[in-house]
């Protein structure tokens, strides 16, 4: 650390707050918090340092993944799900008896295919079904959940 920026650090402890308050308007372009002027003293020495020497990019990285973690990234995404069962191989042929009659479904590269219609999801073939919503992987046997109810 240069002497200059030394003595400046240094010196905080010992200024008048309200001399504090303005070196805080200088170097960060911002109203300073209320609280008690050690917080000051200490946020003013670091960002005195950071102006001189810059922030480490492992720091800044550090920042940023906390920041994230608390605050979310700021991109909108859906979380991801965990799938609570392996999902068959395509061509895998499910077969489920509900109120007496036999359903079929066969497992494609992109969806399911019952009565001759694509489907998205083994839920929207449940719901074509039951005509309630199931959880699809449920309904057909493929989790550990138990049949027999909505889900």
């Amino acid at each position: 650390m240069d002497k200059t920026l030394l003595a400046r650090v240094a010196a905080l402890p010992n200024m008048p707050l309200s001399d504090l308050k303005a070196l805080w308007r200088d170097v960060y372009q911002d109203e300073p918090p209320g609280g008690h002027k050690s917080h000051i003293v200490r946020r003013l020495a670091y960002r005195l340092q950071e102006l001189a020497y810059g922030v480490d990019p492992q720091i800044e990285n550090r920042i940023e993944q906390q920041a994230n973690d608390l605050f979310g990234s700021g991109k909108k995404s859906k979380p991801k799900r965990k799938t609570q069962y392996q999902r068959p191989i395509p061509g895998t042929k499910l077969v489920r008896e509900y109120k007496g009659i036999e359903y079929q479904v066969t497992i494609l590269e992109e969806g399911y295919e019952y009565a001759g219609c694509l489907y998205k999801s083994l839920s929207k073939v449940a719901l074509a079904i039951t005509g309630s919503s199931w959880s699809g992987p449920a309904f057909f046997g493929l989790n550990n959940k138990a049949q027999g109810g909505k889900h």
